[in-house]
């Protein structure tokens, strides 16, 4: 049976994607601008129900109160790292309670969504947000989703033999050089995601079916610079060139991936 991927939105104005199975659909991050948007794109998710939403971290681009209230009138449940679970309601909740909103925890240890197994890892991101990537398993499959990191050592042995990778490519830089933004620095550059996934790339037992880079920034990179440097990178490591890499579009859904 098939797995698919498709990132809904990916930058920094907003970050939602889809792992879904024929039996289980999980979004991880809704972090959308308003009810009216959130609604109109999980409608695109139909037939399949969002069993449940997966929060990587707080920022707002990622999770925040407009999209709990549609997730609460959904009825969907929403599972946070339990040491967020406090600074969630803190941050987001507002003078609405969202009493009714059912808020799960988890940390880093396996858990079960149907049938798809998931395996939350932390990641260095911003020192005042806890952050974690997923790798998701189902069947024989392994994806992994990763972005809003600053530093990828020590996390290969999570991406190593990965049929799909969802990886940031957040700036170029001499785009940063251009437009200054000390956040930037709380994210990979191009060049460092591309060293990175040749490094995963030479460890693993096999390629990868395709990468998609996610989280760019709209003013100091572009699909084309991200998915050049990577695909540079990878011709003088000697990996394949037919290894399919792309890039999520930030305002649109992507291609749907099966694997």
């Amino acid at each position: 049976m098939p797995l698919y991927f498709q990132s809904l939105r990916s930058s920094s104005s907003g970050n939602c994607l889809l792992v879904r199975t024929d039996k289980t659909a999980v979004l991880i991050d809704c972090g959308l601008g308003s009810m009216r948007q959130t609604r109109e794109i999980l409608s695109q998710i139909n037939p399949h129900n969002i069993d449940l939403v997966l929060v990587s971290h707080l920022h707002s681009d990622h999770i925040s109160y407009y999209p709990m209230r549609v997730i609460e009138e959904r009825g969907t449940r929403l599972k946070v790292h339990k040491d967020c679970f406090d600074e969630l309601k803190n941050r987001h909740f507002r003078s609405y309670g969202l009493e009714n909103l059912k808020v799960e925890t988890y940390d880093t240890q396996k858990f079960t969504v149907k049938d798809l197994v998931i395996e939350p890892f932390e990641i260095p991101h911003n020192p005042y947000f806890l952050t974690c990537g997923f790798v998701i398993y189902y069947e024989n499959k392994k994806i992994v989703i990763a972005t809003d990191f600053r530093d990828a050592r020590n996390l290969t042995g999570y991406f190593t033999d990965a049929n799909f990778i969802f990886i940031e490519a957040n700036h170029d830089l001499q785009l940063l050089k251009q437009f200054p933004n000390p956040n930037s620095h709380y994210h990979l550059p191009n060049p460092r995601t591309a060293s990175f996934l040749c490094d995963v790339i030479a460890k693993s037992k096999r390629n990868p079916a395709a990468v998609m880079l996610g989280h760019l920034s709209n003013e100091r990179n572009t699909p084309q610079l991200a998915i050049r440097e990577i695909k540079t990178a990878f011709k003088q490591n000697g990996i394949e060139d037919s290894l399919k890499v792309t890039a999520a579009p930030p305002y649109q859904s992507s291609e749907i991936i099966e694997l």
